[in-house]
């Protein structure tokens, strides 16, 4: 406790009061001559003095919560037991005149607390619990805000507040003020230093740099650039903040130069951040990608002054995304490749796609195709590169060359170093070779080698990698089952055909021996001078020429089982006019057929029949020889087919079974509509006409072999 007690203070002092601001004088003096770096200490020491000075009983510190909602008491001294203790916290809401009277006055000072209209809010919770007959509290300012409060509180007794008093705790409040100030600014520097330390930490384990160029008029000058530089690109920062000219020209690429600028002029014009890609070449020659973030620095009249920002290492992403993209573009190929090999083709075609496969998969300067002929132990190259430029080879003998080697030992090779040398190590007679890096791959398909695959590189700068080789081995075991299909589509496709032209040729010769014995029935009518036999003859070679016609529809056709039944009955009918000449001239033929295709097994005898009854319709049906024969065929409900043979003509009153025919043409059309699984229905009538209407499934066809 400081020392009041001065004897030369006292004796110049003449009265009470002037004793009292006297001493309170000493007191601020000493108080101020304190160190206030510790906040804690020098409060608490506050308190102690304050509390003796004035010999009151307890004395407290409160502060504010940040909303101001509640105020608690972080320093309390009681004078009578020399110690510290804290108190509880008050909710400012509970009482609203005595914190409207600590944000409107100097101080709170009241006699009779108790009932005093400021603070007797305080009487039931706090005033009379701690037997405290007088207060005199005095706000805490800090940056023009009210934080807190220096509580005075006097117990046992009232205590009449003096003016001096007032004074002085208000002179305490002030000092209090101070050393918040004070501390607040010692830890505001701390958090500097500290944020600077973290700062600094921070950049020098960036994966990257940060730099600062500085606009001076129309000219440019690097101010910072952090430690990373160094890593980035191998130059140290003093190189290139002496040299600006030097740092702008690792932007090697000119095209990346032009889009950078252009990209960071537009972000500065329109005052927000810029983000670019770019490439440099380090101090080793190095190419890197590099991702750099910035934005521009303007001053207070908006005009640009410098321009901030970072730059980090992206090669390997880069990388990553090209890999990526390349192996989309792959499998785009690839699904391409397949979709294209999959699709029956002649073994040249797939040759063909191969290459041009290869061409787009693989940055190759050669190409190269053979293939293996094991019967003849011969060598074909039917695709063949240098250079891009497509050449023609010449086959050999099956020998000791590359793809010999490839073909012998059915693995997929990769040389990247020393080609020649590896070569002959392997037992490969070549000559000299100008490539740099060769990948090949057999062409397997199940255990059958059809040939190889070569590509070779001969610039450098480039190589095969091994997902390279992979990627070829992958394409050749496609290629090589697509080139074994396409052979034995070759091979079926040539079977096929032969059969294809036997079968045509034996309608053929069906036709032309069935259209002889037609001839020669019509030689033969000539000799005879029997009407009935005549018309025998000429119905029989009727019959011929109806199944002639069939086998001519289907020599001219490319489908030698099914014909196209409407044409087919149209070739009738016409043969009913030149056979019949001007017993037809006025019967008219109504054929209601659509897209109705039958095999030859019914075919041939819906056209007999149909040969038959209108054979029958011509020469009974009209005494005049003048009316309409319709003829139709449809599917009906059930799936089956409605042959209809119809005429105008006189008809018949007699009721008519087919089956007891006694004529040749009808038995020969009850028997074939037997053979079709066929309900047969007779309509007729005197003066109705005649109707013959079958109802039949068509005939499964047995395929020939």
């Amino acid at each position: 406790m400081i020392d009041l007690k001065n004897t030369n203070i006292y004796e110049e002092i003449t009265s009470p009061d002037q004793v009292e601001n006297t001493n309170f004088h000493s007191v601020l003096l000493e108080l101020k001559k304190l160190d206030k770096t510790d906040l804690h200490e020098f409060l608490n020491k506050v308190l102690d003095v304050v509390a003796n000075a004035l010999n009151i009983e307890r004395v407290s510190i409160w502060f504010f919560d940040e909303e101001k909602t509640c105020i608690y008491c972080d320093y309390m001294y009681l004078r009578k037991f020399g110690s510290y203790t804290n108190e509880s916290t008050l909710q400012v809401k509970d009482y609203p005149n005595y914190f409207k009277a600590i944000e409107n006055q100097l101080y709170v000072a009241a006699e009779d607390a108790i009932n005093d209209p400021q603070t007797k809010e305080l009487a039931e919770s706090y005033l009379i619990p701690r037997g405290v007959y007088s207060i005199m509290d005095i706000p805490i300012h800090f940056r023009g805000q009210t934080i807190g409060i220096i509580c005075h509180e006097e117990q046992d007794v009232p205590r009449k507040w003096k003016r001096e008093e007032m004074d002085f705790t208000a002179a305490i409040s002030s000092l209090v003020s101070t050393s918040l100030e004070i501390d607040f600014r010692k830890t505001k520097e701390q958090d500097f230093r500290e944020s600077q330390r973290f700062l600094s930490t921070l950049i020098s384990n960036l994966p990257g740099y940060v730099y600062r160029v500085k606009k001076t008029g129309e000219s440019w000058s690097i101010q910072y650039a952090s430690d990373g530089v160094f890593e980035l690109t191998g130059y140290k920062p003093q190189e290139l903040i002496d040299n600006i000219v030097f740092y702008n020209s690792m932007m090697t690429f000119e095209i990346d130069k032009i889009i950078a600028k252009k990209a960071i002029g537009e972000a500065l014009s329109a005052k927000k951040p810029y983000q670019i890609n770019y490439r440099i070449k380090t101090a080793a020659g190095e190419i890197k990608w590099v991702w750099e973030q910035g934005r521009g620095i303007y001053s207070e009249s908006g005009e640009l002054i410098a321009t901030e920002g970072f730059i980090t290492d992206i090669t390997q992403k880069k990388l990553a995304e090209e890999e990526i993209l390349k192996k989309n573009n792959e499998l785009a190929e690839l699904n391409e490749f397949g979709k294209s090999l999959s699709k029956l083709a002649e073994p040249e075609e797939i040759i063909e796609i191969l290459g041009l496969m290869l061409g787009r998969l693989f940055d190759s300067d050669n190409i190269n195709i053979s293939l293996y002929s094991e019967n003849r132990h011969y060598l074909d190259f039917p695709f063949y590169t240098e250079l891009g430029t497509r050449l023609k080879i010449d086959g050999r003998e099956f020998n000791n060359g590359l793809a010999e080697y490839i073909i012998a030992s059915k693995r997929a090779l990769l040389i990247n170093d020393n080609i020649d040398d590896s070569l002959r190590a392997l037992g490969i007679e070549r000559k000299s070779s100008s490539a740099l890096s060769l990948i090949a791959a057999p062409l397997i398909a199940g255990e059958k080698v059809l040939g190889a695959i070569s590509l070779e590189i001969l610039k450098d700068g480039r190589s095969f990698s091994e997902s390279q080789s992979e990627l070829l081995a992958t394409v050749a075991s496609q290629a090589a089952i697509a080139l074994e299909n396409a052979s034995l589509y070759h091979e079926v496709t040539k079977s096929l055909r032969e059969k294809e032209i036997l079968l045509q040729e034996v309608h053929h010769r069906v036709k032309n021996n069935l259209q002889i014995m037609s001839s020669l029935i019509k030689l033969q009518t000539q000799f005879l001078k029997d009407e009935k036999m005549l018309e025998i003859m000429k119905e029989t070679g009727g019959r011929i020429q109806s199944m002639a016609i069939v086998h001519t529809k289907l020599y001219n056709a490319k489908d030698y089982e099914k014909i196209n039944f409407s044409e087919y009955v149209k070739s009738l009918t016409d043969n009913f006019i030149n056979s019949y000449g001007f017993r037809v001239k006025n019967i008219r033929f109504d054929i209601d057929i659509i897209d109705v295709v039958l095999n030859i097994d019914t075919a041939i005898p819906c056209g007999l029949i149909i040969n038959e009854l209108v054979s029958n319709a011509i020469k009974y049906a009209f005494p005049e020889n003048k009316g309409n024969i319709t003829i139709s065929m449809k599917l009906d409900g059930s799936n089956k087919y409605r042959l209809s043979v119809k005429d105008n003509g006189s008809g018949t009153n007699k009721q008519f079974n087919i089956d007891k025919a006694d004529t040749l043409g009808l038995q020969l059309v009850s028997l074939l509509s037997k053979q079709l699984n066929g309900n047969v229905t007779i309509n007729t009538g005197p003066d109705s006409g005649f109707e013959f209407v079958l109802l039949f499934e068509g005939a499964y066809y047995k395929s020939r072999r």
